[in-house]
């Protein structure tokens, strides 16, 4: 029974066809005998050289394609990089300012001398230990890396903000400190004792400790401020006379001694170079002059080191 069926398919497949190809206006009239079975493997040839064909133009539609998106994406790429480059060098710019604002600080400290009053007056100047970002132009840098480079300036602005706050409440602090030195000649008139030991000037062979200076001025004439401050005391003391007292923080104390009469009142503020008594004679006195003491932390010092 298979054997037939074998027998009758190959005579099925070997069975011939006959392909006319007629040409119009009477040419000649061409034949082709061919099986099936040629007929089949002629028909998938055809196929697959069709097959072949559309393979071919797909594949260089494809690569015709992926060169146009490679070439896209390489521009974006280099716009890209472009940006990152634009970024990097605004936060090499944004660097310097931050280091010409940290210079300024330390300049402005130095010009005012408030470096060698850290104690008092500095409580900044603090430098930034985060590494400065590179001037470099190339066009590898790494979004993750220009990322860093701003949370680094952006750390060091707020550094740089804390200082310069810092800054602006030391120079307050500094003028303040300024306005209170007890500097300024409280009258205009000449020395005539000096700071430290002296003759007794009522007479005698021992000699004494003169713990101020005494300024030669006409009685009446106006005694100023010498420095900012609070009036602590004002009235009368042994062998002073008639005294005001300024305290002007800071460890600062200036008495005003001899005068004729008071213009201010305990626990009133002054200011430097206002008028708060007349000079006189009040007290142990030889005559009309201002007893002038400097005062330093509880201890009286020379007022000539501290008087401009």
């Amino acid at each position: 029974m298979s054997w037939k069926f074998i027998k009758r398919g190959k005579r099925f497949l070997t069975r011939p066809f006959t392909l006319l190809i007629i040409p119009p206006k009477g040419a000649q009239t061409k034949s082709w005998k061919m099986s099936l079975w040629q007929v089949a493997c002629s028909s998938l040839v055809l196929v697959s050289l069709v097959l072949c064909c559309a393979w071919g133009c797909y594949s260089a539609w494809k690569a015709h394609t992926d060169r146009q998106e490679l070439a896209k994406l390489r521009e974006i790429n280099q716009q890209y990089q472009e940006e990152l480059l634009s970024l990097h060098q605004q936060a090499v710019e944004a660097e310097n300012y931050l280091q010409e604002v940290r210079a300024f600080d330390q300049r402005v400290r130095k010009m005012t001398g408030m470096d060698d009053r850290g104690d008092k007056t500095s409580r900044s100047g603090s430098t930034s230990t985060v590494p400065r970002p590179s001037s470099r132009s190339d066009s590898s840098l790494e979004p993750s890396e220009v990322d860093q480079q701003f949370t680094r300036i952006n750390s060091e602005a707020v550094q740089a903000c804390e200082t310069l706050q810092a800054l602006e409440n030391d120079l307050k602090e500094y003028y303040a400190y300024l306005a209170a030195l007890p500097d300024h000649r409280p009258v205009s008139g000449r020395i005539t004792s000096p700071f430290g030991m002296r003759s007794n000037p009522f007479g005698g062979r021992r000699s004494e400790f003169h713990n101020g200076v005494d300024f030669a001025v006409s009685y009446g004439a106006p005694v100023e401020a010498a420095g900012d401050g609070v009036i602590t005391f004002t009235g009368y003391l042994s062998g002073f006379g008639r005294t005001v007292v300024i305290s002007h923080g800071y460890g600062y104390k200036s008495s005003y001694c001899h005068l004729s009469r008071s213009l201010v009142r305990q626990g009133e503020r002054v200011t430097k170079g206002q008028k708060i008594a007349l000079a006189g004679s009040s007290g142990r006195s030889t005559g009309p002059h201002l007893h002038f003491i400097i005062e330093k932390d509880g201890k009286e010092i020379d007022p000539l080191t501290v008087l401009k």
